[in-house]
């Protein structure tokens, strides 16, 4: 969860340096954080999400989260409920490691187009 948090701290910091100002930044996250939201296997499945929508799955950082933290409590050896959550979610141990480099590399990519709409978009000087 620290990870997420890095995350949507690097995301709202680019969409605030790309902004004009406070209102125009809210609308543009807001895209971003309904995708997350509804691709983190929670309401959207992979079973019943559209084939042409199944590569959100392999770059949501909510997806991730969630999943390492059903399968953490899942434990290892679930029981019978928690082998059905498991199934009905798509969620699978070991992922984990993807997940870390998967928001790891979003947090490096916002972060860098940070400072470029900082340097180009808002005209920053000295």
């Amino acid at each position: 969860t620290l990870l997420l948090f890095l995350l949507f701290d690097s995301l709202y910091s680019c969409v605030a340096a790309a902004a004009p100002d406070g209102n125009q930044a809210m609308i543009i996250a807001t895209p971003f954080l309904i995708l997350c939201i509804l691709f983190s296997g929670l309401i959207i499945t992979k079973a019943t999400a559209p084939i042409y929508l199944l590569w959100i799955f392999e770059v949501s950082p909510m997806r991730y989260a969630m999943q390492a933290i059903v399968v953490e409590l899942a434990g290892p050896t679930p029981t019978l409920e928690g082998q059905g959550v498991l199934q009905a979610l798509n969620y699978v141990a070991g992922e984990e490691m993807k997940g870390i480099a998967v928001i790891g590399c979003m947090i490096i990519i916002f972060r860098v187009l940070q400072v470029l709409f900082m340097k180009f978009l808002n005209n920053l000087q000295k």
